[in-house]
């Protein structure tokens, strides 16, 4: 029997519309157009802290691959958006987060994880979005500039998952 050109296109399409779903992933988008200056974004995950107490936290892991070298003074920030509100939920020192290190930069050409944990959890609501983004400090500009952001919704049944 003769196998038609359609049916491995079929299968290609529906192995790569439950892959995020496998892997944990979470949609997202960038921010605004001058959003990616260092790269891009190819996965967010997210998950329940373990062990946390009192207010809820999630781990956010965010993976990229640098187009342009990320110094170590990078700050990332998080924060969370409902309507016109936004509040920041944590700032990091990239550093903090990642594999590079005080002399050392994450270098254009190469793969990346920001490891951004005990992030407090607002809740899950249809307006609620995260934000993470990288900022790069200047001597010029009093707050750093963004360089980097993307949006994401955090699923509900990340804290059910967290209180288990």
């Amino acid at each position: 029997m003769a196998m038609s050109h359609v049916q491995p296109m079929l299968l290609i399409l529906a192995s790569l519309f439950f892959l995020p779903t496998l892997l944990n992933a979470i949609d997202f988008e960038y921010c605004a157009k001058n959003g990616n200056d260092y790269g891009t974004v190819t996965r967010i995950e997210v998950s329940p802290s373990v062990g946390s107490h009192g207010n809820p936290t999630i781990n956010i892991n965010l993976f990229g691959s640098a187009s342009k070298n990320i110094s170590p003074g990078t700050l990332v920030y998080v924060a969370f958006r409902s309507g016109d509100f936004t509040g920041l939920l944590k700032t990091y020192n990239l550093c903090d987060v990642s594999t590079c290190n005080t002399e050392s930069e994450i270098e254009a050409g190469t793969n990346f994880e920001l490891t951004l944990s005990d992030v407090l959890y607002v809740g899950f609501d249809e307006e609620i979005k995260y934000s993470v983004s990288l900022r790069q400090k200047t001597l010029e500009e009093e707050d750093p500039i963004i360089k980097m952001c993307v949006d994401f919704k955090v699923p509900a049944p990340a804290l059910a998952l967290g209180s288990m």
